[in-house]
């Protein structure tokens, strides 16, 4: 399908969508409200501690965004449903409904995910692995279905040898690691209700449980070549999806580090922390002294509405579409991220609990994990200082895969009449600007004093 049809395509389109109270997914359905006010139906799955408090902030920032007649305007096109991704027909028990949903449904758009690194290995194989076979299963009886979207993610490539990742699907049991063993999915869920069984067995408190199965997922994770549970269970959803697709198209979407939006909605809409937030913000309050970064690691950062602008054109061309913007402009690495922070936090400095300014030094950037151990030896170990400095080794060993990332991401660039409505293309974008008088500012007001109860 030519581009210069994306928003007539979407005329009268019923529309399910997972995960729907995620920042990208919000993203989405705001595009497609606001782009095709002539789609049939939204279906918006959520579960239902999500469903009051999503529902209500989409009418509020509607109202406030469009005027009281988006009021009326989204109980005629939105409808929200009790579901859960992790379950068996989408945890949707209204019979009614889902007779409903398989007769009307035109596009399933999966956002249900869980983003932690290190989450729990058993919750992040329901929701980032099991999930993809639960929407598949789900559209199975649906009748008049085009396409299934799939958010992913594009570090599902690892890799520190700099190089093109092209936009490729990932086989059943294909690993990371040539010489690692076969990787059997439905043999990693039965390991993890071993696991579970006998924690339950030894009556481990909660917290004792939930390491441990933060501790398989790594484990797991790097015992096939990945570096984190996130990035190996968004692998195996893949897996499934690419194994078991039926006769419909099914469009992987891999966004790369998604940030606050660079114009639409509005410049600077955030939710929630994104990946390399925290380390910005600890700069600022000077409380990471030292960080692991070299020159030649990408920093792969993409605004939010450049992701979902990028999604919409994929669906419209069914396949596999990375959204980055390491092969569009001068690629972007944690260093140049963390001087334009720096900046900020010069003009702008923090205030402290006792309301006194806080003074920051420019990090210690150490470029390898040898240097930055023997630097955490030589300056905190040896000096019995070590507390001090517990929370950023735990940060870099988590961000290591992101930040020591020296591979360039393949996109496709499209032009269409419609290129300005869906620009996803991040050549136009001012990278110190937007971290400074965008990014930055607004993560601090949305989601730092978000968190503080200030906002």
């Amino acid at each position: 399908m030519e581009l210069n049809g994306i928003v007539q395509s979407l005329r009268n389109k019923s529309i399910l969508v997972t995960g729907s109270t995620g920042f990208l997914s919000k993203l989405f359905v705001e595009k497609l409200l606001r782009i095709q006010p002539n789609m049939k139906q939204l279906f918006l799955l959520l579960r239902p501690a999500d469903t009051s408090s999503a529902t209500q902030r989409l009418h509020n920032d509607g109202v406030e965004e469009h005027g009281q007649g988006f009021d009326s305007f989204i109980s005629k096109k939105v409808t929200p449903i009790f579901g859960d991704i992790s379950l068996v027909n989408l945890g949707i028990e209204d019979f009614v409904l889902k007779e409903k949903m398989h007769k009307e449904l035109d596009i399933v758009a999966n956002f249900a995910e869980t983003t932690s690194f290190d989450e729990r290995y058993d919750v992040a194989l329901d929701v980032n692995t099991m999930g993809a076979k639960h929407v598949l299963d789900f559209t199975e009886k649906c009748e008049n279905l085009e396409m299934i979207l799939h958010l992913s993610t594009a570090y599902i490539y690892t890799g520190q040898i700099p190089g093109i990742i092209l936009e490729k699907p990932f086989d059943i049991s294909e690993t990371m690691k040539e010489t690692s063993k076969f990787l059997d999915i439905e043999e990693e869920r039965k390991l993890v209700q071993e696991r579970l069984n006998e924690l339950k067995a030894a009556q481990v408190s909660k917290k004792q449980e939930t390491t441990a199965m933060k501790e398989l997922g790594l484990e797991r994770a790097k015992l096939y070549g990945w570096p984190n549970t996130y990035v190996f269970t968004k692998a195996m959803g893949e897996m499934i999806l690419n194994r078991f697709k039926r006769s419909f198209p099914v469009v992987i979407a891999r966004p790369t580090l998604v940030s606050s939006t660079y114009r639409e909605p509005f410049p600077g809409w955030i939710e929630g922390f994104k990946t390399f937030d925290p380390v910005v913000i600890s700069l600022g309050k000077g409380k990471i002294p030292c960080f692991l970064l070299d020159h030649e690691s990408l920093v792969d950062i993409i605004p939010g509405d450049r992701v979902v602008n990028a999604v919409i054109v994929a669906m419209m061309n069914h396949y596999i579409y990375h959204m980055g913007s390491s092969a569009h402009t001068e690629p972007m690495n944690g260093i140049r991220v963390l001087e334009h922070a720096y900046d900020y936090f010069i003009e702008n400095p923090w205030m402290g609990k006792d309301e006194n300014t806080v003074k920051i030094d420019m990090l210690v950037i150490l470029p390898t994990m040898a240097s930055f151990r023997q630097h955490i030896y030589d300056n905190y170990v040896v000096p019995m200082k070590e507390r001090k400095i517990g929370f950023v080794k735990r940060f870099v060993e988590l961000y290591e895969p992101y930040v020591l990332f020296k591979r360039i991401m393949s996109v496709k660039a499209k032009e269409s009449e419609e290129a300005d409505m869906f620009d996803f293309d991040p050549k136009c974008i001012k990278w110190k600007d937007y971290f400074t008088n965008i990014h930055i500012p607004d993560v601090i007001k949305y989601v730092v004093e978000g968190l503080n109860g200030k906002n």
